[in-house]
């Protein structure tokens, strides 16, 4: 009897190990034969659609629906309550992103996974859940409706699709009409890294630093600025690098009524002024404490030499020109956040220009340099500047006051600059700087008693 109840329990283990082995195998097949059922294109991942959810309401919602339907893995397993809670921490700081990928032939959403930023490292990319590869389970975790919100992109994301030489042109276009700092963007491209590349004509007029701003400068600057974005995940003020070279032209200088000396001054246009400025953050990688010190240098100097019949002034005139200047500032944004008035920054640094002296003479072809009331050649100055904005609400604003001390003409220029948009579309920009005597007798001759520049803002960006 023992041998009877020994051979059939063998049996019986022979048979629920068949069954277990068929089933695995079963499943095995039915998920290759799911697998096949579709047209595989792999082959064109890199030129499938792909996009980045950045909208952290958003983020969390999809989150949910996975913790709710027990469909995330980590490692290829389940994570545990311990592993989701201390990953969810990120999801509650606004750091989590989704990462999404459409199939090749259709709209359906292929690929989604959850992905946040360590900004100090130089792989940004931190996937602390596997990605999911099925439409039909995404789908089915989500819901009809938020599947469909989420492919019809109706929310705050990055477009990251690429072409087949890994960039995507015409991503965004922005055209900033400003009288005194035009700008239009006219080519961009997005690599496979995420970095972007925007390259646009602009225009400059003034030079507040120097105490010349707007149209009190003789000289309009226009050129093609590069700007270069790291990541189009992160705030682009933390991580933008630009270069701009212009050149100059002779402006006229509008008579607004507002200023009496305003016919009166004599700063001419006199050569061909080269432009050039960086903007960025070059301290990043040196010393931590001031790793997102911005440095702003610009440099401006004049070649050759107008004819003095060009000025079309009488004989034995005299006028003054500033040729050239330099200017370096080194600026903290976002020191702090003054509640709903905006973030509070502050800068300092060093400039100087020079300022020459001409007269047109008998039959010389150029305009003589001569001694003038004021000195010629450089002028140096120490300049401050404080600043609130407040940028992406419906009303941005940016307000600036200036301090620049000038040594060389015993002068302390104090500016107020501030300029306001509604939904980032139209605005106005206006400017004060006021000279005041500190040491010196009058103020130099080329130089107003107030200056005053405004301009309308109209920005058009898609």
């Amino acid at each position: 009897m023992k041998k009877i109840l020994l051979v059939l329990f063998v049996l019986c283990a022979a048979s629920f190990a068949q069954n277990a082995v068929s089933k695995d195998s079963r499943l095995v097949r039915i998920e290759k034969i799911y697998r096949n059922l579709e047209y595989n294109t792999t082959s064109f991942n890199d030129l499938k659609q792909t996009w980045i959810v950045t909208d952290p309401v958003f983020v969390r919602e999809i989150f949910n629906k996975f913790v709710v339907h027990n469909a995330l893995k980590l490692g290829g397993r389940k994570p545990t309550v311990t592993e989701i809670e201390a990953n969810a921490e990120s999801i509650y700081e606004g750091d989590v992103f989704i990462d999404l990928r459409k199939r090749f032939y259709d709209d359906e959403v292929e690929m989604i996974r959850f992905f946040k930023e360590h900004r100090n490292f130089q792989d940004t990319s931190d996937y602390f859940f596997d990605p999911i590869f099925d439409y039909v389970s995404i789908r089915d975790i989500l819901g009809e409706k938020l599947y469909n919100d989420l492919k019809s992109q109706a929310y705050a994301l990055n477009d990251i699709t690429k072409t087949s030489f890994d960039y995507k042109p015409a991503y965004n276009f922005d055209i900033y009409l400003h009288l005194l700092d035009p700008e239009v963007m006219f080519w961009n491209a997005t690599t496979n890294n995420r970095n972007k590349y925007l390259v646009s004509v602009f225009g400059k007029w003034g030079t507040d630093r120097t105490g010349l701003p707007g149209w009190y400068a003789s000289d309009y600057i226009m050129g093609f600025k590069l700007q270069y974005e790291d990541s189009l995940v992160n705030n682009k003020e933390e991580i933008t690098y630009s270069g701009e070279f212009g050149v100059g032209i002779p402006a006229a200088q509008p008579d607004l009524g507002v200023d009496t000396n305003f016919s009166g001054r004599k700063l001419k246009h006199s050569g061909t002024p080269l432009y050039m400025k960086f903007v960025g953050k070059p301290f990043k990688s040196v010393w931590e404490p001031i790793e997102d010190m911005e440095l702003q240098a610009a440099i401006q100097f004049s070649i050759g030499t107008q004819n003095a019949a060009d000025f079309n002034l009488p004989m034995f005139s005299t006028f003054y020109s500033t040729r050239n200047y330099f200017d370096f500032f080194f600026k903290q944004n976002n020191i702090t956040r003054l509640s709903d008035f905006g973030n509070l920054g502050a800068g300092f640094g060093v400039s100087a220009f020079d300022t020459k002296f001409y007269q047109i003479v008998p039959g010389a072809t150029s305009p003589r340099l001569i001694n003038g009331p004021t000195k010629n050649g450089f002028k140096y100055a120490l300049n401050t500047e404080a600043t609130l904005s407040n940028e992406g609400s419906v009303l941005s604003h940016n307000l600036t006051l200036q301090l620049n001390y000038n040594f060389s003409e015993k002068l302390v220029l104090f500016g107020v600059k501030f300029s306001a948009m509604v939904s980032n579309t139209v605005g106005f920009d206006i400017r004060i700087v006021s000279p005041i005597l500190a040491g010196a007798s009058v103020i130099p001759a080329y130089r107003s008693d107030t200056y005053l520049v405004f301009s309308p803002i109209i920005r058009i960006n898609y």
